[in-house]
């Protein structure tokens, strides 16, 4: 029976590696088997992180960790208890233990099941005029309409509320917007921890959305024909973001910072009931790979590759000085844990870039090069005092939220996150991607044109480029990190990862009855 002494954990790596081997056979076959002395000593070995510069050290921790996982789900509870306290400090140890801590307690079984909703067909839903759909809202006939992407907004008499009218875009399957429509009447009935305004929509529960074929036009969109769209009453506040600046109406820095405790405890309480945001904003490794990559590109934070646009992604986050926004996004969790343990970094990931990007919305038009080629360095417009505060708020709101209780602080220094937030964020190092050959010739010659006008190529110049002859360089950043290559800021990943995983051993013993 292993004691601690002498089980091989602090000799050289490939003694440590055998000894970790047999050990995850034990507690595989018989959890019991196994002491305190056990328990310390893989602690230590991740502690310690002695085997940092190995090229299998990842291995060796990430399954030193889950033997720590299989004695908290499996052991005893002097073994379990030990097991947590021993995975919370890897959790708080910088680099590979750290990485393979959250590997191995995103996999703890937690048994969160989101609610089955009925999702009716689109069918045949009511034709109604635009004007008559204006007026059964209380919109005053010379109300002046505003668009954002492809919704139109009327105020109505009610100077508090908006008519929203969301249409579905050409080609669009229907089904997402009878989703929003079918999550805003669920959420509403919701009892949320802190206020979250949802609207109301128009349309009945089985036909919630409306035909509305003589609707105005929508600058740089393409409705579909069909004319579908959601209606729906909104609050003015839920078109506003967090990170408008101050000069343009946006909250003050004491504002900002309750606003985005607040989003981040209403995602974490609604992802400990089993209902994930999938979209708090849009991330990506290369958006122009999109329909090339069998990834779409979209962004795995558990991998190291670059973040595409981050400050261009931050810009609209789907929580505002509201709550949550586009409940079209919201979905119900049901299968691998490992879908939660990633959809919960995606909410860390997008919380902290858009903290990031308020500061850079002071200054919006400062960015990209200088003339001299140099990249524009932005980083006195960041407060680290404050920054610092906002990180550690939200990973503890998103805990308490999800868990049920607060931690002490979050499982990672925010400070040190903070300055090295300020460092890759504020400096504009990475502005190019490359649109490969490949990717060219999946277009044709005026979508080709187009697409490299869209990203702030001239016209002249895009239309003097042959298509399919060269990779073509657009300069579309500020990216974290070059094109194809690492992100430049990893320690984003590993923090999100961190606080990921302390909220899954959380909730894991808070829903056994444990402390």
């Amino acid at each position: 029976m292993p004691d601690g002494e002498g089980i091989g954990l602090d000799g050289d790596f490939t003694a440590a590696y055998l000894a970790v081997q047999r050990l995850a056979g034990l507690a595989e076959r018989d959890p019991a088997t196994l002491t305190p002395q056990t328990v310390t000593a893989l602690e230590t070995l991740l502690a310690r992180n002695d085997h940092a510069r190995q090229i299998q050290a990842r291995i060796l921790y990430r399954d030193a960790a889950s033997i720590l996982t299989r004695l908290l789900a499996n052991g005893p509870g002097h073994l379990a208890r030990a097991s947590r306290s021993a995975l919370e400090r890897a959790l708080n140890t910088p680099g590979k233990p750290r990485l393979a801590a959250a590997e191995a307690a995103g996999s703890l079984p937690l048994g969160i099941t989101g609610p089955t909703l009925r999702f009716p067909d689109p069918g045949r839903p009511r034709s109604v005029a635009f004007a008559a759909l204006l007026g059964q809202a209380d919109v005053a006939p010379d109300a002046r309409l505003r668009t954002a992407g492809r919704s139109h907004i009327a105020p109505t008499r009610d100077p508090d509320i908006l008519l929203v009218v969301k249409r579905l875009r050409r080609g669009e399957d229907p089904a997402g917007l009878v989703r929003e429509a079918v999550w805003m009447r669920y959420c509403a009935g919701l009892d949320f921890p802190v206020p979250c305004h949802v609207p109301r929509p128009l349309g009945a529960d089985e036909a919630p959305l409306e035909a509305v074929t003589d609707a105005p036009d929508l600058p740089g969109q393409v409705p579909d024909a069909s004319g579908l769209a959601l209606a729906y009453l909104a609050r003015r506040a839920y078109f506003a973001y967090p990170n408008d600046p101050p000069a343009a109406g946006g909250p003050d820095a004491a504002a900002f910072a309750a606003t985005m405790t607040r989003a981040a405890l209403l995602l974490g309480w609604l992802a400990g009931r089993g209902i994930l945001h999938e979209a708090a904003i849009p991330l990506f490794h290369n958006r122009v790979q999109q329909g090339r990559r069998e990834d779409g590109g979209v962004y795995d934070w558990r991998l190291p590759g670059r973040l595409d646009r981050w400050l261009a992604s931050s810009l609209h986050p789907n929580f505002g000085l509201s709550g949550l926004r586009d409940f079209e996004h919201l979905v119900s969790l049901t299968g691998r844990p490992s879908r939660l343990f990633r959809c919960m970094g995606d909410h860390f990931v997008s919380l902290f870039l858009v903290a990031g990007s308020s500061y850079r919305m002071r200054e919006p038009s400062l960015r990209g090069r200088r003339p001299d080629g140099s990249p524009v360095d932005a980083r006195h417009l960041f407060d680290e005092d404050h920054l610092t505060g906002v990180v550690a708020d939200m990973v503890t709101a998103y805990r308490t939220g999800f868990v049920g209780r607060a931690p002490a602080e979050p499982p990672f220094c925010a400070r040190s996150l903070a300055r090295r937030m300020i460092e890759e964020m504020g400096v504009d190092r990475y502005m190019t991607e490359l649109v490969r050959v490949a990717d060219q010739e999946a277009m044709t010659d005026a979508a080709f044109v187009d697409f490299c006008v869209a990203r702030g190529m001239a016209p002249e110049t895009a239309r003097s480029l042959r298509r399919g002859e060269a990779d073509v360089e657009l300069v579309t950043g500020p990216h974290l990190g070059a094109f194809n290559d690492r992100t430049s800021l990893p320690e984003l990943a590993e923090c999100t990862a961190a606080a990921a995983a302390a909220c899954l051993v959380g909730r894991y013993f808070a829903d056994r009855g444990r402390n």
